[in-house]
């Protein structure tokens, strides 16, 4: 297990793997059913859109290995989306990242990225990572993070 990653780094990173994506980061009202275009710099929030995209990159990681990023969040009325990421204490930041990267390919569709689309990554790769029917890290919180 590593120490703790700087969120700024992560975040920042996070941000501009969206940006080189080059897909427009889409939100769906679901009491509309109107998509509204986001700031890829939500990406970097704690207590924006990085719980979402930290959950499905521990997603991919716990389908290729069984084991968790070690993602701390906790929820948080305040947060964009209800979640906050605290920390992140399991996995070096390369791990971390690449398994980003893959949930960022495995999402949405050529042309969006729409951010509840990591539910379905979520769908499709749980059964490879399933640890004894247990949906949350033993170390902390997890907020969206199955």
């Amino acid at each position: 297990m590593s120490g703790s990653l700087d969120l700024g780094a992560v975040g920042r990173t996070l941000q501009r793997l969206v940006e080189r994506d080059g897909r427009p980061l889409l939100l769906r009202d679901e009491a509309t059913g109107h998509d509204h275009r986001l700031p890829a710099a939500l990406v970097a929030a704690p207590d924006g859109l990085m719980p979402n995209f930290l959950a499905a990159a521990n997603v991919v990681w716990r389908a290729a290995t069984g084991r968790h990023l070690g993602i701390e969040q906790e929820h948080d009325p305040d947060a964009l989306l209800g979640y906050r990421v605290k920390g992140i204490r399991g996995e070096p930041f390369s791990v971390v990242m690449l398994s980003a990267m893959e949930a960022i390919e495995r999402t949405g569709t050529p042309s969006a990225l729409p951010v509840t689309d990591f539910a379905k990554l979520w769908q499709q790769l749980r059964p490879l990572g399933a640890m004894g029917g247990r949906d949350v890290a033993p170390s902390g919180t997890q907020g969206p993070t199955p």
